[in-house]
């Protein structure tokens, strides 16, 4: 069974839609980059874009359209949601963002893999092994088994056309599988500024950002 992401090719409002895991939009041109991780398309993901379970859009949403410290929850602790998708994507556009996700999608086809549900949250059994495909580091044991489906290639190809963005800000710390990954595309962009640890979005910590080589 293959998990794919839930946001490998769709179609959102406002002329937005995602072609290989990658937001675009034909009437701008983007600046900046935000990478992320996985995103598995299951009953439970309630996500209607990217970020969406976490502060980020509420973050968002104060510093850029509210300018002050209006909105203290989740974005999905509020029905109905705030922002809305339509305001998420106004600020994309006037903020000039793209993004993205390393993964495309986990195991294969012919893989025997067993969802179970539990707590809440949907779990995947491969091999006897029980894995959380949201949880980073049941990724990186995914990873090592190799039975990820790496989208960086197509995002190294989707930034040679789009020499205008300069900066990428990846959300979590840069380390095991995922800096491999980075690497990969510092080696192809030597000049692209790649901002490590946008936290808030998958850590919940204070909003900080952490910029090393890599």
């Amino acid at each position: 069974m293959n998990i794919e992401h839930k946001f490998k090719q769709s179609e959102f409002e406002k002329d937005f839609f995602t072609e290989k895991l990658i937001l675009k939009n034909n009437s701008f041109l983007p600046e900046i980059l935000i990478l992320g991780t996985f995103n598995p398309k299951l009953s439970s993901n309630k996500a209607d874009f990217f970020y969406v379970i976490n502060f980020f859009w509420t973050a968002f949403k104060n510093i850029f359209t509210e300018n002050r410290i209006v909105y203290h929850n989740e974005r999905l602790q509020s029905c109905p949601y705030d922002p809305s998708l339509s305001e998420i994507l106004d600020l994309c556009k006037t903020l000039k963002l793209s993004f993205s996700d390393l993964i495309l999608s986990v195991f294969d086809y012919n893989d025997n893999v067993v969802q179970d549900s539990k707590r809440g949250k949907e779990y995947l059994i491969y091999n006897n092994v029980e894995y959380n495909p949201i949880s980073d580091k049941d990724l990186e044991k995914i990873a090592s088994i190799k039975k990820v489906n790496w989208n960086t290639d197509n995002i190294i190809d989707y930034l040679r056309l789009n020499p205008n963005i300069k900066k990428i800000y990846f959300t979590r710390n840069a380390n095991n599988c995922w800096l491999t990954q980075l690497k990969k595309i510092s080696a192809s962009f030597p000049n692209l500024q790649i901002i490590k640890n946008l936290y808030t979005i998958s850590t919940r910590r204070s909003l900080a950002s952490t910029n090393r080589n890599i």
